[in-house]
């Protein structure tokens, strides 16, 4: 090719004519100047120009050009339309051929480039620089100032998305270098000739324009530069492919890792994953406590208190670790006991006894308890140790806050997929962080108790010590001193105790409950099977006292009259405090149960003993705290009363009058401190001394009430008199008798001025006063070296005052009125009974809607005479009072349920008894 162009190049210079020299062609006849018109002569000038109309100018004159040359001979019109495309050729020429030359360079680099980035030949090559690359953009991020190692961490998982602009340039110059080695400068001479070679083409024709044939030459040239170009394009660049290869096989894939500069590529990328850290972005509603403790510390923990033997059963445990565990158990049990022996210092002696005796049978496990939670303790020292709470909580924030930042390059931004991201990512490593540590953390605690015996054990003595002070932090002594009286009915009889004490907070208060419930007999019209349960609680100044009876029987109701009988047991308890009454009515049931030939006799040692845990006999544990009792609570004239209730009862409706009548006997046996001393004194054994207790003292009591309501006026008024005989071993013990007038204020009913003065103002506003009273007195002692003042009590008061001032309140009379009307039935008289009263006949009465529901409160007036005997028969105390009470009453008759609720406060009282006068007013009596 290059001989080609050169003998073309010579061609062309051969048949250039020049326009000035010394080597003219001879003239012809028609370019002769001398026989030239003037209109030829600018037909010439236009053809070939000023300079050849010059020189024929100079002939057509005979002369020279002025300095003696001799004058050129003429050329023809082809000769000079050779000349002039000759010489557009020669200054074209060097800009085509620069413009071909750099076009072809352009080509060749981009293809080269195209294949050094994409081909797969070069694929090896391009790994090299991404690696390469990659590096230098890591070395930027760790160079980078005022930033966590955290912060660096995660942005070098993105450090390859900065390298491409440097990779690309590196590929690129060297693209560049393969096009310069193929074509260099040189190459446009080439071009030039080929440039010339397209130009001279095209023929000289005077025929043509001018204009018309250079544009042509023009066309003929780049159609030469053109098949030049692609020419040398695809031979540079196969030329080029082969030497990268060949470059790969001789010096390997890397060659142009030294030409990759990334500039500060990746910087910016640090900064601104340390800017998240500083603005809180990826660690929002991350919380590192709760994930250490629930995903690492907790399962750590029960892996090591597993190999530590708590929550194992003895037989999955190895003899060293059950020899372990047995030392801190002794010495857990033995502080316990001494605990528990100091804490039951103060009991009675028979207290202190069976207190000591049963509460170290419960502390022997409750200690155990002990013992695992310094094994909790000690398995939280190992985790520590293991997993650092503080520097893992930095790891899981860490890990969590480089998970999060993953979802924010991957533009997904919300702040909830960025929080479960960083929850998600610190639960992972915490995991991670399980799998390695749990058992380290299981090795360490495998060590402490397998390594060495107990005995030499040199953590055994602190450990020792660490268990004996959580036996005491613990309260190992007093719960297990609790949990005696809690497993048995007396735990049931103390929570009464507190509601006792609600309802009776004050000297001279009553309160009582009964509930019925009458089951019709469907074949039997007007007959109905009876159950029923009551109770009742009333308070002296040094006397409490409580009883309740569960009955069961039958009755029949008829036009206004109602008739029952009913059986039952009746248990009966006064004490100086709630506590004693408590006891000792747990206490009545225990003995009865003891000497009745119908329960069975391991019924009392199962629900008053422990099973025989404590190595005795279930009857000596439950006899044993029978003795307890005795000791603690049957003090003076405490006592109580067990036995069998027959009730006859009556209800009648008379119209103008209403008539109630009961008549009861009981069976009773009595316990009291002088009595169970002398019955027991002289017993060889606990079982001969609970059959010599027997059923203590048998009382034989008869009971009678009657109550009438009548209208006086317009007032009703209820009159009640009652009587109670007690016999015991054929002897009067005991005798009441009492007279009571009440004057009720019944809400949604009408009553007289009177009553409602008497009954609502009168007595709320006095026994809001005595409550008063109460709480003064109380907090009087109790800052004056008394009892400390009774919270249950104090809240009994203070509930009682204000439901004196609801009743006070006019607005509660619609409120009552109210409630009466939610239940309503028919009231019916019997006219039989009313026709025996004076002034009445025996026509029938209207059937009447009225109210079931009642809510009052009343003014009582009572006078009460009481007398006692001894065993031998002599008269002891005797009273007779006078006594003024409020008496608040709910009852709700449904048919099948009837239920009554009755509060009796006594707001004055006056007496007199074989000590003198007595009584006072508001709570202040003597």
């Amino acid at each position: 090719m290059q001989e080609r162009i050169e003998a073309n190049k010579s061609t062309s210079t051969t048949t250039a004519a020049p326009v000035s020299g010394g080597h003219t062609a001879p003239a012809g006849p028609i370019m002769n100047p001398s026989s030239m018109s003037q209109g030829q002569i600018l037909q010439l000038q236009r053809t070939a120009g000023n300079r050849a109309l010059q020189g024929m100018v100079i002939q057509r004159a005979g002369g020279s050009s002025g300095s003696g040359t001799p004058t050129p001979p003429a050329q023809t019109p082809e000769q000079l339309r050779r000349a002039e495309l000759a010489a557009y050729r020669d200054a074209q020429s060097p800009g085509i051929a620069q413009a071909a030359l750099d076009d072809t360079r352009q080509k060749v680099k981009g293809q080269l480039g195209l294949f050094l980035s994409k081909d797969s030949q070069a694929a090896s090559i391009r790994t090299s620089l991404d690696a390469k690359a990659t590096e230098a953009v890591k070395s930027n991020m760790d160079a980078t100032a005022s930033v966590s190692d955290q912060a660096r961490t995660d942005a070098k998982k993105y450090a390859s998305e900065f390298t491409k602009a440097g990779v690309d340039q590196s590929l690129l110059k060297y693209a560049g270098e393969l096009t310069d080695t193929e074509l260099p400068d040189s190459k446009k001479a080439d071009f030039e000739n080929v440039t010339k070679q397209g130009f001279d083409t095209v023929a000289p024709k005077t025929s043509q324009e001018l204009d018309q044939q250079k544009t042509n030459a023009l066309a003929a040239a780049n159609k030469k530069v053109k098949e030049l170009t692609s020419s040398l394009l695809s031979t540079s660049v196969t030329k080029s492919k082969r030497t990268v290869s060949n470059k790969v096989k001789s010096a390997g894939s890397n060659f142009l890792d030294a030409t990759v500069d990334v500039g500060d590529a990746g910087k910016s990328a640090v900064t601104d994953r340390s800017t998240m850290d500083t603005n809180g972005t990826l660690s929002a509603g991350l919380n590192t406590d709760e994930i250490y403790e629930n995903a690492l510390a907790n399962p750590l923990k029960t892996a090591v208190l597993s190999k530590l033997g708590v929550g194992r059963g003895e037989f999955r445990r190895s003899k060293e670790l059950n020899a372990f565990r047995q030392e801190l158990k002794d010495a857990a049990r033995e502080k316990a006991n001494t605990d528990i022996d100091a804490a039951v210092a103060s009991s009675t002696p028979m207290a202190k006894e069976y207190k000591s005796m049963m509460a170290k049978t419960k502390a022997f496990k409750l200690a155990k308890g002990s013992v695992d939670k310094v094994m909790e303790d000690k398995a939280k020292l190992i985790i520590e140790a293991t997993v650092p709470k503080d520097t893992t909580k930095i790891k899981l924030n860490e890990a969590g806050k480089s998970a999060a930042y993953d979802i924010v390059k991957g533009n997904s931004s919300t702040t909830e997929k960025i929080k479960k991201a960083a929850i998600a990512g610190a639960m992972q490593e915490a995991n991670k962080l399980l799998v390695v540590n749990q058992p380290k953390a299981v090795l360490k605690a495998r060590d402490l108790v397998k390594k060495t015996p107990p005995a030499q054990n040199p953590e055994m003595s602190g450990l020792k010590d660490n268990v004996k002070t959580k036996v005491t932090s613990d309260d190992i002594a007093t719960q297990a001193i609790e949990s005696v009286t809690a497993d048995n009915l007396n735990s049931g009889f103390a929570k009464l105790g507190r509601i006792v004490d609600l309802a009776v907070p004050s000297a001279g208060d009553s309160a009582s409950l009964s509930v019925e419930l009458k089951i019709p007999v469907p074949s039997a019209p007007g007959l109905y099977f009876l159950f029923a349960f009551g109770g009742e609680a009333e308070r002296e100044e040094d006397e409490v006292s409580c009883n309740t009876q569960l009955t069961f029987g039958a009755g029949f109701q008829t036009f206004g009259l109602d008739a029952n009988f009913r059986l039952g047991v009746y248990l009966d308890a006064s004490g100086k405090t709630t506590t004693n009454v408590m006891n000792l009515m747990s206490y009545g049931l225990y003995r009865q149960m003891r000497s009745s030939p119908i329960v069975p006799k391991s019924a009392p040692d199962f629900f008053y003993g422990q099973g025989g845990r404590s190595g005795s006999s279930k009857l000596e544990e439950a006899e044993k705290w029978a003795m307890m009792i005795e000791e603690q609570d049957m003090t003076g004239d405490n006592a109580v009363d067990i036995g069998v209730l027959v009730q006859l009862g009556m209800e009648a409706n008379a119209g103008v009058a209403e008539f109630s009548a009961e008549l009861a006997y009981k069976y009773l046996s009595r316990y009291n401190k002088k009595l169970v001393d002398d019955k027991s004194l002289g017993h060889t054994s606990l079982e001969d001394r609970t059959k010599r207790i027997g059923k203590g003292e048998v009382r034989h009591v008869v009971e009678g009430a009657t109550e009438v309501t009548v209208t006086l006026g317009s007032t009703k008024v209820a009159f009640g008199l009652e009587g109670a005989m007690t016999f015991s071993s054929g002897r009067l013990r005991e005798l009441n008798l009492g007279l009571s007038a009440n004057v009720p204020a019944q809400f949604g009913e009408e009553t007289s001025k009177f009553a409602e003065i008497a009954g609502k103002i009168v007595t709320a506003s006095v026994g809001s006063l005595k409550n008063l009273v109460a709480l003064i007195q109380a907090k009087y002692k109790s800052t004056h070296g008394g009892p400390a003042m009774d919270g249950t009590r104090a809240a009994g008061s203070v509930l009682d005052s204000g439901s004196d001032a609801l009743f006070m309140g006019s607005h509660f009379d619609s409120i009552g009125a109210s409630l009466s009307e939610k239940i309503t039935g028919d009231e019916t008289v019997n006219d039989t009974i009313r026709s025996w009263l004076p002034g009445q006949d025996s026509s029938a009465s209207d059937i009447e809607q009225v109210g079931k529901i009642g809510l009052s409160n009343s003014l009582q007036l009572a006078i009460a005479f009481e007398k006692e005997w001894d065993a031998a028969g002599t008269a002891g105390d005797w009273e007779i009072a006078l006594s003024a009470s409020q008496v608040k009453s709910l009852s709700i008759d449904a048919g099948i349920v009837a239920v009554e609720v009755e509060k009796s406060k006594r707001i004055g009282k006056i007496g007199f008894n074989q000590d003198g006068l007595t009584g006072g007013l508001a709570g202040l009596e003597k």
